[in-house]
């Protein structure tokens, strides 16, 4: 029976050693694909290796231990006493536990410190929210419990009026162009973020942080690398899920993702919303909204093209039914405003989180009511790319600040790790804007906000100072801000050295975007979307 025990000590000694080896080198292997090692992420590379280490132990362990029972059978077979190495088995076995235990209190040490619950809401136009102006009552949660408690930036710009591009630029503050992650048009096969790129997710998981994503999917899917960081990434049921993941990590420092679509085309609000905003209209817009919500209860491929659906019933010639539209959508802010934000802060107060969180909400783009001939989002103007950025942080962030410098999306994450004192990725385009938020700021002024997307031929924009710069593919516009704010009166023609100036301060940023993308751009080949994936993209009007 002794002989057994020392045999199984062993055995199992063994075979931990074994998958600590294992472990690290496939850890090491991750750590070289992704820079984990230069940019400092050890608590990473250590994570990997424990949950490696976690997956091959069961396994090593159960053919050791059968290795070892055949050891003790042909030892008696043959007569031989076991030898005893007991003791060495056992000092090997202390010190991996005390390598366990040691990384066990770094990541309790790691604990302590401030929340961070980042939302996106999908299309969301920053003028239809009360705070920014909007006349109609579409965001009171919004507007009291975010800005009225916390930081409200008036001038803030997208870097793409797409999805996709849009998000991963929020998340890893690089530019579209450089990390190279499109849209899914139609199904195609689109590219894949680069390992070596690290996102907001991954530096927080290496600062200690939970990390949880709960998004619609779609065109933020995980496949296209935004699950890049994160120690769980849902799609769907999104409010559910989240209320319940932060009960359950009340005690840990988290960094929670949200993302919704809850105001994003088809506009299909309940009638108690579209009453509040137009009770009088009776047209076939709200029949088709009737019509097509009453399938989407029916089964997954009834809401197959129902974007189109909707589209088909609009007449975007009848300024009627332009404005009922404009209308659907403001129900839709003011569903999401209460029955997505509103239970969020809640949930956050009910676990005594609330002035340990830092809130952040925005969106990655904006939507186009026919202002310049477009609906939806396939434009670069500013209804289109001005979003809505507030920061809430009770007892560390100012209560009803308003800040109109302009700023953009891809400053937000080097704000939100600056916000909270952990050190970001070199390789960021994007800056802080804390110095904003002090009355004695008198620093440069920023360099302009850049927007940009491509659908075959290339879109770009640049406002900077008081001017905004189109490229529209080969066409170009220029607009004084200061006297027209809505963009209508293209001054090109009339302004060529400012023009000029403009095209320039654009090329320059191509060409660091051109080196910069040698570096971060996409890897390898390209990803088409799964079954599911289709499904919510159809439902979302980007497939037919």
């Amino acid at each position: 029976m002794r002989g057994l025990l020392r045999d199984l000590a062993l055995a199992l000694a063994a075979a931990c050693f074994i998958a600590l080896g294992v472990a690290a080198r496939v850890a090491l292997r991750v750590a070289a694909e992704q820079g984990w090692i230069a940019a400092g992420f050890h608590r990473l590379i250590v994570r990997t290796a424990w949950d490696r280490f976690d997956a091959w132990l069961p396994r090593a362990a159960a053919a050791a231990l059968v290795a070892a029972a055949l050891a003790q059978v042909v030892r008696w077979w043959r007569g031989r006493p076991a030898p005893t190495r007991l003791r060495g088995a056992l000092a090997a076995l202390a010190v991996l536990a005390a390598l366990r235990g040691g990384t066990a209190l770094e990541a309790w040490d790691a604990v302590r410190g401030p929340n961070l619950l980042l939302v996106s809401i999908d299309t969301l136009r920053a003028d239809h929210l009360g705070t920014y102006g909007y006349a109609l009552p579409t965001s009171p949660t919004i507007d009291a419990r975010l800005a009225g408690e916390g930081v409200t930036f008036t001038d803030a710009y997208s870097q793409s009026p797409k999805t996709t591009p849009s998000h991963m630029t929020l998340l890893t503050s690089l530019y579209p162009s450089v990390h190279g992650v499109e849209l899914w048009e139609n199904g195609k096969p689109a590219h894949v973020l680069n390992p070596a790129v690290h996102t907001l997710a991954e530096v927080l998981e290496n600062a200690g942080y939970a990390t949880a994503a709960f998004t619609g999917g779609a065109q933020i899917d995980p496949a296209r690398g935004f699950d890049q960081g994160f120690d769980l990434y849902t799609v769907g049921g999104q409010r559910r899920r989240a209320l319940r993941w932060l009960g359950r990590h009340r005690w840990e420092r988290f960094f929670v993702f949200y993302h919704t679509y809850d105001v994003h085309d088809p506009y299909l609000p309940p009638d108690e919303y579209i009453r509040l905003f137009d009770p009088d209209y009776r047209g076939r817009v709200l029949d088709a909204v009737h019509r097509l919500r009453a399938q989407g209860g029916m089964s997954v491929p009834a809401w197959e093209g129902i974007s189109r659906r909707f589209w088909d019933s609009v007449d975007r010639n009848d300024p009627r039914d332009v404005r009922f539209v404009e209308r659907l959508y403001d129900a839709g802010i003011r569903r999401m405003d209460g029955e997505t934000i509103r239970p969020l802060l809640d949930r956050l107060d009910q676990l005594g989180l609330g002035r340990d969180t830092l809130v952040v909400f925005t969106s990655d783009h904006g939507e186009a009511f026919g202002e310049h001939g477009q609906f939806q989002h396939d434009d670069l103007y500013a209804g289109t790319l001005r979003v809505p950025l507030v920061l809430r942080w009770p007892g560390h962030l100012p209560a009803g600040l308003r800040i109109e410098n302009r700023v953009r999306l891809i400053d937000v994450m080097p704000t939100i790790l600056e916000l909270l004192g952990v050190s970001g990725p070199p390789s960021v385009q994007g800056r802080s804007v804390t110095p904003l938020l002090h009355d004695t700021y008198d620093g440069a002024a920023p360099e302009g906000a850049v927007s940009e997307y491509s659908d075959g031929r290339v879109y770009e924009s640049l406002r900077r100072g008081g001017l905004a710069y189109i490229v529209d593919g080969p066409e170009e516009r220029l607009f004084d801000l200061l006297r027209d704010p809505g963009e209508s009166e293209n001054v090109l023609a009339a302004r060529p050295d400012e023009a000029a100036a403009m095209r320039g301060a654009l090329e320059r940023w191509r060409r660091d975007c051109r080196a910069l993308a040698l570096r971060f751009g996409p890897r390898g080949g390209t990803i088409a979307p799964s079954e599911e994936t289709a499904r919510r993209l159809r439902a979302l009007g980007y497939m037919e």
